[in-house]
């Protein structure tokens, strides 16, 4: 297999963690950039990179799992892997996601927290 670089999605915003009280905003912003990209919905499966950038914790109780990042991060990007095709709610087709990669680091000297998002189709040989 041979994987072709579809994009790369720059995401400004505080990075949430699932099931928080900012994981709206968070995948409004993901939203956003995604759209903003310009990239149409495909049908493929998909190879994805994120690179998180963190901002300093607001007290000891404020942590980021990285799993937890990732799981409101890929249920934003709708726009990149189309919907499931099912009766229920809308939800993005995050199935066709085969690999991810994934790291979380504070953001440095001069950088927004947010996130790199880079996406591949993985295309059979």
């Amino acid at each position: 297999m041979t994987d072709r670089h579809v994009v790369t999605i720059q995401v400004t915003g505080r990075p949430a963690t699932f099931a928080t009280a900012h994981e709206k905003p968070w995948k409004d912003a993901v939203r956003l950039a995604v759209v903003e990209s310009g990239v149409e919905p495909q049908v493929a499966r998909f190879a994805i990179r994120l690179e998180f950038r963190l901002a300093t914790a607001r007290n000891a109780n404020e942590v980021w799992d990285l799993d937890n990042l990732i799981k409101p991060t890929l249920d934003a990007m709708e726009g990149i892997f189309g919907t499931r095709a099912w009766r229920g709610a809308p939800q993005p087709a995050d199935d066709r996601v085969e690999r991810i990669s994934a790291v979380k680091r504070l953001a440095g000297a001069g950088e927004l927290p947010g996130a790199t998002i880079d996406v591949w189709v993985i295309e059979p040989d």
